[in-house]
């Protein structure tokens, strides 16, 4: 498959003038837009003005490397670079108003550059970057879920400023700078707007209704083209409905694709993909907008301050330094999903529900039964004493008997909410495939626990493991609730032997699941018994929450 690296290749000797400006264009100048010109003095000097020629150059001569201002730096785009710089095309074209902004502690990250065949006058394409490796970066992206954002508005103060210089404009982006491009046209006046050609938006998101008016997208819609790839998540949040849509096929798998160089050219067109979006990247973005809409504004706001601002603690700026960080930076964020603020919980769990439950999980806490039983240490106290004395009561092969159960169980739900969804649809079965291969993975895993050998052992252990690793956890999140000393370090203690046992269960044999049973059932019955205690307690106001 080419890419648009083979097109720079083939057109690079002809100029603008002897073959017009195409929507692959858009796509390697948006792509240019990612060159770090930080440290290139004229570049960065008042009227800074120099062709793309001259700053490959100036690079090399300061000894800088070309790299690209994004996490999925590659070698392509120092091949897309060098290559553009030796071509007539584009290597002639000017670079002028070079952008590039980071504040990290109110959440801004914007960057731009202007390219042109003359340094006044005449047509001029501006290209908004999309997001980098920043976390303020990032959170900026997301925060448009909520409220107009300070690069948006720096889109529209830089487009207006190169309408000053240029009779016409044509305007683009990537990512997060395809949806600045379709913002900074959209609320321009008309005088200005007219003499914007075109806007293309190339995979990126769209506008949460809530804070933008549809008018305006209405309005770009006309002069708009939008281009993603199979696998779009980034560029359908908030899907904008424009109707020159084209879904392109890339040489990358899964979310990889929205990187640009990866995106198929043919013929010096674009390469459309026939059977359009991945069905599994259709169903994540369904997933996500209905996220989005079950949590009001305020909630999302809160959750996203509080989950970037957990990233950024230690002096992190970006994802490389927060990744170094292993387990330590992740250990923060959880302890902001999972900790203490009940809003913020509800919030992220609802994530997963309507990604893989679509709702249901959230209806299903939305019951007064459940409700209840989440808010009385005295029944779930009870819950587990029972489970514990279950687990001593019945025969150890019961336990593989309640997990066929559980496996046949989801089996069938799957493949009844499955073929419910397809007849809704006419059984359009493309438009259900990732629900078809779940039921099919679950049909082929039951079929292969009976026939197996061990395997139905090892199903089994891995369901207990997570269900063990699940209680440590929730031990230790109850031992840093409390103010009282002796719950504290039993909490601890408990949190510690449910993790051992956790362990355990994945690496012991099979005739070692007698003992493995009875420590397991103790263990239940210890844990209720010290959440009816302090019920117990509160109930006497001996504990002190």
């Amino acid at each position: 498959m080419d890419n648009i690296i083979d097109y720079v290749r083939w057109v690079g000797g002809t100029d603008f003038e002897g073959r017009p400006f195409s929507r692959v264009d858009n796509i390697v100048l948006c792509q240019l837009s990612y060159l770090d010109l930080k440290e290139v003095p004229e570049i960065n000097s008042e009227d800074g003005i120099m062709t793309l020629r001259e700053a490959v150059n100036e690079l090399t001569n300061l000894g800088l490397s070309i790299r690209k201002m994004a996490p999925d730096d590659s070698e392509r785009f120092t091949l897309l670079v060098k290559t553009a710089a030796n071509s007539k095309r584009f290597g002639d074209l000017y670079i002028s108003s070079f952008t590039d902004i980071l504040d990290e502690d109110d959440s801004i990250q914007f960057s731009a550059m202007t390219f042109s065949p003359a340094k006044k006058g005449g047509r001029a394409f501006v290209a908004y970057r999309g997001t980098d490796s920043t976390i303020a970066g990032w959170k900026e992206d997301f925060m448009t879920s909520f409220t107009l954002t300070s690069s948006q508005r720096m889109a529209e103060a830089y487009l207006r400023s190169a309408l000053k210089r240029f009779d016409t404009v044509i305007s683009g982006g990537h990512s997060k700078g395809g949806n600045l491009a379709v913002y900074a046209a959209a609320v321009l006046p008309d005088d200005l707007f007219d003499r914007v050609e075109h806007i293309y938006s190339n995979d990126g998101p769209g506008f949460c209704p809530e804070v933008l008016k549809e008018d305006l997208i209405k309005r770009v819609n006309p002069k708009a083209t939008r281009i993603i790839p199979q696998f779009s998540i980034v560029g359908s949040v908030f899907a904008p409905e424009i109707e020159d849509s084209y879904v392109i096929k890339s040489d990358k798998q899964g979310a990889d694709q929205h990187e640009l160089c990866s995106w198929g050219i043919d013929h010096g067109d674009i390469l459309i993909a026939a059977d359009g979006l991945d069905p599994l990247a259709a169903r994540i973005n369904s997933g996500i907008d209905k996220w989005i809409y079950s949590v009001n504004i305020e909630e999302r706001k809160r959750f996203i301050n509080a989950f970037f601002d957990a990233m950024s603690e230690e002096d992190t700026q970006t994802l490389e330094e927060f990744t170094a960080q292993g387990t330590r930076g992740w250990e923060r964020v959880l302890n902001v999903v999972l900790g203490d603020d009940e809003r913020l919980r509800i919030a992220a769990a609802s994530l997963p529900d309507q990604l893989f439950l679509d709702g249901e999980g959230k209806k299903l806490s939305k019951t007064s039964a459940f409700r209840q039983f989440r808010r009385s240490d005295l029944a779930k106290g009870l819950a587990m004493m029972l489970a514990g004395l279950l687990i001593f009561l019945i025969p150890e092969n019961f336990l593989f008997v309640l997990v066929v159960i559980l496996l046949l169980a989801a089996t069938i739900i799957s493949i009844t909410l499955t073929v419910r969804k397809m007849k809704k649809d006419n059984w359009n079965f493309q438009a259900h495939l990732v629900d078809a291969t779940v039921s099919s993975v679950l049909v082929a895993t039951t079929v292969l626990t009976f026939v197996k050998e061990g395997a139905l052992f090892v199903m089994a252990s891995g369901i207990f493991a997570a269900l063990l690793f699940a209680c440590s956890y929730n031990c230790m999140a109850r031992a840093k609730k409390t103010r009282n000393r002796s719950f504290e370090v039993l909490l601890i203690i408990m949190s510690a032997v449910w993790a051992v046992s956790g362990i355990f269960i994945l690496f012991a044999p099979e005739n070692t699941l007698e003992v493995y049973m009875i420590i397991v059932g103790s263990l239940a019955i210890c844990d209720g018994l010290l959440r009816v205690l302090k019920a117990y307690r509160v109930r006497h106001r001996w504990y002190v929450k």
